[in-house]
């Protein structure tokens, strides 16, 4: 469950990231994947790390990312009815 939400964690982070670059071919700039490999091994990266960990220790956390993951399971579990 813990590595779930990690990875949930990252993955939007990462999406994040993305999102708000732009994409130029001619830069020289590291990749995404390397920024954060960066921003991860840097102080205030892991500061950041074990802050999300103790987050997600936390019981009224734990419970309010089980019912977003429980509304999206719902979600995709709707039925879609064809319009005649």
């Amino acid at each position: 469950m813990k590595q779930t939400l990690l990875l949930a964690i990252m993955l939007s982070l990462s999406i994040g990231c993305a999102s708000s670059q732009t994409s130029d071919g001619s830069s020289e700039e590291p990749g995404l994947v390397n920024k954060l490999i960066e921003k991860a091994n840097s102080e205030e990266g892991q500061k950041a790390i074990q802050m999300g960990k103790e987050k997600l220790q936390d019981p009224a956390t734990q419970e309010k990312l089980k019912g977003l993951l429980s509304k999206e399971k719902k979600k995709k579990e709707v039925p879609v009815v064809p319009a005649q």
